[in-house]
């Protein structure tokens, strides 16, 4: 290979498009030492800063400063800025409760986006192999369709000049270039899972085929371009099901089985901003129409519910709001409540739905509750005469679980006098002795 191969990539994938910086993770290896070297020719005609990052992760010990300093040397013989972060991935890990390989990319990306800054791009030395290899990783772990793409050549502001590279040709020009480079022990041993497909099932693969790396990355390529058409159909539908971060769940169930799991995949992926795999989108499937809840595998519940999917809301906690008839005006956690006192020459022009709010001051005691509800309480309708609980008044009337505890009771002695978007009960409801009465006015929720 030469800096005219990658540079053939670059163009390819607009990769130097809108980009005055380039921040490139330097491990000391001979991917990243070669994608160094070929930037560093570049970035006179092409008019872009270099930077170079290493991150030493605080695992490998001596090995782990040999690397330090390794990529201390190369950067002063190509005279290219070198920054360095120093991090404890052990002991991160630990605090964040994930993997170190997770929590290190992590502490990676983000070193490497502090560098980069708005117009930057953020350049890795992924390779033809690296691609062959994580293809294979994802199918042997189910992957579908997004899986079987491999790496991309770009993402976001994240770009892999290499990424059309073999492993072998990249050795070969440092070796022409007197490129110095080191290689971790621990891709040389057996006991991750990548290291397993590199070190056994590639080479076996290329016994069939010698050019299995190639061909397996050319399968990657021609899925990236299918599922670039896909993802422009499933954002159409998307659109028409998905508003808001709520499914609809009529006009999902009208789509093809095809497009349910992917849609299914980036809702989940979108509501809960966790890893979504096949088993998950199944459960999703049978989920739909329920009327029940789900707890999806990032411990999110969501909720199936009049014809629609969405995060169950947190459940207002309950309260309970002394007052008198004196106060004019009650703050409550969410809402504030204004006092109106009509007297009988009031009540004789009020119309009917007012009426219907209205309070009698005479049958009421002087101290007086606002309060969420309670086991027992019992609302009884002026009109029907029927008495019904409230626990059974709200599953009839579907009240959302959420908002039950928003459903203002005036409690006067124990007894419900008033409940809100139902009016007073019959036993405090106003009538032609009435002297005096009171209107509750909700306001500022």
């Amino acid at each position: 290979m030469n800096k005219e191969d990658v540079l053939s990539v670059i163009k390819k994938y607009n990769m130097l498009e809108n980009c005055d910086r380039i921040v490139v993770g330097l491990s000391g290896g001979a991917d990243s030492v070669c994608l160094l070297s070929v930037l560093n020719s570049l970035k006179a005609e092409y008019g872009f800063s270099l930077i170079a990052a290493h991150i030493n992760h605080g695992i490998r010990g001596a090995e782990a400063q040999r690397d330090e300093e390794s990529c201390k040397k190369l950067c002063e013989k190509l005279n290219v800025p070198l920054e360095i972060l120093h991090a404890d991935i052990p002991k991160l890990s630990k605090q964040q409760g994930i993997g170190e390989e997770e929590c290190g990319r992590i502490v990676r990306y983000d070193f490497f986006r502090s560098l980069a800054g708005k117009r930057g791009k953020i350049a890795t030395a992924h390779n033809l192999n690296d691609n062959a290899e994580t293809l294979l990783l994802n199918l042997v772990r189910g992957a579908g369709s997004k899986g079987a793409c491999g790496i991309p050549p770009v993402r976001d502001n994240i770009i892999r000049p290499l990424i059309e590279t073999d492993r072998e040709s990249i050795e070969k020009y440092c070796q022409e270039n007197n490129l110095q480079y080191v290689t971790d022990s621990t891709n040389l041993e057996c006991e991750y899972s990548r290291n397993k497909i590199r070190i056994k099932v590639l080479p076996t693969l290329c016994e069939i085929n010698q050019n299995a790396v190639g061909a397996l990355s050319g399968f990657a390529l021609r899925m990236r371009e299918q599922e670039a058409f896909l993802e422009s159909i499933e954002n159409e539908k998307y659109a028409l099901c998905v508003k808001d971060s709520v499914l609809y769940e009529d006009e999902f169930s009208a789509l093809d089985i095809f497009l349910k799991k992917r849609i299914a995949g980036r809702f989940l992926s979108e509501l809960s901003h966790g890893e979504v795999e096949s088993k998950h989108i199944d459960d999703f499937l049978r989920f739909v129409g329920s009327g029940k809840t789900l707890v999806t595998a990032s411990a999110t519940e969501i909720v199936s519910r009049d014809g629609k999917i969405f995060k169950k809301p947190e459940q207002a906690e309950q309260f309970s709001v002394d007052f008198s008839l004196d106060d004019k005006k009650v703050n409550l956690p969410f809402c504030e409540i204004n006092i109106e006192e009509y007297d009988t020459k009031d009540l004789q022009n009020l119309n009917k739905d007012m009426l219907d709010n209205l309070i009698d001051c005479d049958k009421i005691s002087n101290t007086l509750i606002f309060r969420s509800r309670k086991d027992g309480d019992k609302f009884t309708f002026s009109k029907r005469r029927v008495t019904k609980t409230i626990k059974k008044l709200f599953n009839e009337d579907k009240i959302p679980p959420e908002v039950r505890n928003k459903m203002i009771i005036l409690d006067s002695d124990g007894e419900v006098a008033w409940l809100r978007g139902y009016g007073t009960n019959k036993k405090f409801r106003i009538s032609a002795e009435t002297k005096k009465a009171i209107k509750l006015n909700i306001s500022q929720e």
